[in-house]
């Protein structure tokens, strides 16, 4: 039973958006009306789609604003923002022909000059974006050709551009909000999207509400959606089974037990899962040495991490890249389990007994993993110990330097190099490792200026060999995910990057 005095039924209409429509049909005609409560272990810090770093502030933006170039299930593009395009000069130069009549939750337009701003204001080194290493090797300079036409002209080449445009570096913000508000605009945020900004109260909830100017017809159907914080999957769960919240997402196999028992409550398994690793400071004593990170690879279990993490539903790998990807590897180094050979390299390298400080962040998985990792790491002569911190606070804390080993998960992007640039060049964005490779830094630089897929392919397979071999991270490989709604709620179809877009959710009792 709905137990929302919100939820209000006035009539269905058909998908306007196109995203994964004939998912969607299948569950009937979309209804208008009523909250979405969604449940998640926060650990959102801004609000500014220029600055944003955190995974989880992703699903909150993606409602909030649109993207120059959107994303279907399958990983392939298709218009956002930007309605066409086409690439000129030898690929050096793409025109976006945009959306007409689209306005920022302010009132202003969102035109050519908005994109410039968005892009320019990026690219700024005085504007701290966090997106700036990203794009400022690629886009020379941002013209605006007539109201609705903006071409952007590339140092070289860059076929992933598009792909980039799909995510964070891509969201539109207001121009004219950013002048009001200040360094506050990730406080009151202003996008183009079919929500709107209400009330955040920080470590509690955050609220948006229904864009009744919004650009794409019929959409969106909720009236409302609001993010609760919760201490734990488990809590979330227990929330949901007596209706205080309708979604929660990224559950493990362990998470879904008590869900699984409610008549109440549908479980969807995400396409693929969460890429989990150790990650080290590549450039800090003791994990500097390459023989320690290679005993740590050989000393973790990673079949017992999958049965008692995932109940052995999740993928054990030695790469960082799922099966079924063009730039999925072959013949990477193993890392198979082996702790006696461990302990000879520690004992070799005279590294037994080292004292190592490992992250264990708050969220009930991070927090599972490290656990399982030190009873590993101790078993083989090393020293682990745990060092919790706020999950809301742990991955700013490593980028800062703050922490030297953690553990860590990433989702896939839509083009290679975005995970692999960002993560393993020496100018990656998120290379928070430190991890530094010249003929890494080479084949990244050759593969993300070649439309050639093969070639690519090629660059991209030595690439993840070396890596591998170097180990800035370790891999672990990827988690089986669940997203947990309560039967009322309909229109959710799983995405590849694991952000949920409740932007195209309903609620009805049918």
């Amino acid at each position: 039973m709905i137990t929302k005095n919100l939820l209000r039924i006035t009539g269905g209409a058909m998908l306007s958006c196109g995203v994964a429509l004939s998912a969607m049909a299948q569950e009937g005609e979309p209804v208008y009306g009523g909250t979405l409560d969604v449940g998640f272990i926060s650990d959102v810090r801004t609000l500014n789609p220029l600055q944003s770093t955190q995974w989880t502030e992703r699903q909150i933006l993606f409602l909030m604003f649109d993207r120059l170039v959107d994303m279907n299930p399958d990983f392939s593009l298709r218009p956002g923002l930007a309605k066409s395009w086409e690439f000129e000069d030898g690929g050096k130069r793409v025109v976006l022909h945009l959306e007409e009549g689209v306005s920022f939750h302010d009132g202003t337009p969102f035109n050519a000059e908005a994109v410039k701003w968005n892009l320019d204001t990026r690219l700024d080194p005085d504007a701290g974006s966090s997106q700036r290493k990203q794009l400022e090797a690629v886009i020379e300079s941002v013209e605006v050709v007539d109201e609705h036409t903006v071409a952007i002209n590339m140092v070289e080449p860059y076929p992933p551009l598009l792909a980039l445009f799909a995510d964070r570096a891509g969201l539109m913000a207001s121009p004219a909000a950013a002048e009001t508000y200040g360094e506050d605009v990730g406080m009151h945020p202003v996008g183009t999207g079919p929500f709107k900004f209400e009330e955040w109260t920080r470590g509690s909830e955050l609220s948006v509400v229904r864009n009744e100017e919004f650009w794409q017809e019929g959409m969106p159907y909720l009236d409302r959606v609001e993010f609760n914080n919760i201490a734990s999957n488990v809590i979330g769960i227990q929330r949901m089974t007596i209706g205080e919240i309708d979604f929660i997402g990224h559950l493990t196999p362990l998470d879904t037990k008590l869900a699984d028992a409610s008549p109440d409550i549908k479980l969807v398994q995400s396409d693929g899962g969460q890429w989990y690793s150790l990650q080290m400071n590549y450039g800090q004593e003791p994990y500097d040495n390459h023989e320690l990170r290679k005993a740590i690879a050989y000393g973790i279990d990673r079949d017992r991490i999958n049965e008692i993490l995932w109940e052995g539903q999740g993928t054990v790998s030695n790469g960082f890249t799922p099966e079924g990807l063009w730039w999925t590897p072959s013949g990477l180094p193993d890392y198979s389990y082996d702790p006696d050979k461990a302990r000879q390299i520690l004992k070799d390298a005279g590294l037994e007994g080292t004292t190592l400080s490992l992250a264990s962040p708050s969220g009930d998985a991070l927090r599972r993993f490290s656990e399982l990792v030190k009873e590993n790491l101790d078993q083989i002569g090393l020293d682990v110990q745990l060092a919790p911190v706020p999950q809301s606070e742990y991955y700013a804390k490593t980028v800062s330097g703050e922490i030297n080993f953690t553990p860590m998960r990433w989702t896939q992007r839509a083009d290679p190099d975005g995970l692999i640039q960002y993560l393993f060049s020496s100018e990656g964005t998120a290379n928070s490792t430190g991890y530094s490779n010249e003929q890494v830094d080479a084949w990244i630089d050759e593969a993300r200026t070649t439309s050639d897929q093969a070639v690519r392919e090629d660059l991209y397979q030595k690439v993840q060999v070396q890596i591998v071999e170097d180990l800035p991270y370790i891999p672990v490989g990827f988690a089986t995910e669940f997203s947990a709604l309560r039967t009322e709620v309909h229109g959710y179809t799983p995405m590849p990057d694991l952000i949920p877009r409740f932007r195209y959710l309903w609620l009805s009792e049918e």
